[in-house]
């Protein structure tokens, strides 16, 4: 079955169209927080990038530090999650985190002006006028997120597959069209889709090991498996340190010569992969 992504625009009721296809299909249904509470197995260092990051936009040496492990992170996570697909993940943006691959499929959730702020009026207990603004604040705050984060803007209707607007239909519609939609043939996955998936699974196990290593956090090393061979893109290493980055790569890699190019400055794999 396909991966489905749903990112969710402010005060949509993603949830309540979680819940359906859940019972639909027994999809598995994952959020951020589900992601959040994989990356703190890695101690407090990575609990904080966390728990930091929504606040370091306005700060930018510190959100220029926390960035990359953050993503790197974050990506592992999400990863190791749709290892096995029959998986849908709700968030704002964290589709971004992945490359387009066939059976990966993204949806846009929105709702009407009115219906965003009715919810928020009942969650908040306020007014229309503070509803208005609180929705403001709130979108503002998600664009801004995405765009420091991945370049992106979440609102681009180009980065998704699909586009539904819960104001022109009912839950059990949009619900039927996604439950439709990832029986599609063409949208399931393969061997060759769940290999690619390994391989990505694989990368982000060497950058995870290597941001959460204090002997190389501070570096910025990629990974790259292409045609089989495993190679480590990132800055000129000498001596020991350099021996150390193989080293940590060594542990999170599968038992096969990886190869260090130095003199290359590191670009996030997912970045330059995200749209076809």
């Amino acid at each position: 079955m396909a991966v489905l992504f749903l990112s969710r625009a402010t005060r949509s009721g993603v949830q309540a169209l979680t819940d359906c296809l859940h019972e639909r299909t027994g999809l598995e249904v994952i959020s951020r927080e589900d992601l959040v509470r994989l990356v703190g197995r890695h101690g407090d260092w990575a609990t904080s990038v966390v728990a930091e990051i929504s606040h370091a936009t306005s700060q930018y040496d510190r959100f220029s530090r926390i960035r990359r492990p953050y993503i790197v992170l974050m990506r592992q996570a999400l990863l190791e999650r749709i290892h096995g697909d029959n998986v849908v993940y709700h968030g704002i943006s964290g589709h971004l985190l992945l490359p387009r691959l066939g059976h990966f499929v993204r949806v846009r959730i929105c709702e009407p002006l009115r219906t965003q702020i009715a919810m928020t009026r009942e969650e908040l207990r306020c007014d229309e006028e503070h509803a208005k603004e609180s929705l403001r604040e709130t979108e503002s705050l998600e664009v801004r997120w995405a765009r420091f984060m991945y370049g992106r803007d979440v609102r681009d209707p180009t980065l998704y597959d699909l586009n539904l607007n819960l104001g022109h239909l009912t839950m059990e519609v949009a619900c039927g069209i996604l439950e439709h939609l990832l029986w599609e043939r063409e949208l399931q996955s393969s061997p060759e889709a769940q290999a690619e998936v390994e391989r990505l699974l694989i990368m982000a196990n060497v950058e995870a090991a290597l941001v959460t290593d204090e002997r190389t956090r501070s570096l910025e090393v990629d990974c790259r498996i292409e045609q089989g061979k495993t190679r480590l893109d990132g800055p000129y290493l000498e001596g020991d340190l350099r021996e150390v980055v193989m080293e940590v790569a060594r542990r999170a890699a599968p038992p096969e010569p990886i190869a260090y190019e130095p003199g290359y400055a590191a670009v996030q794999w997912v970045e330059d992969r995200a749209c076809d």
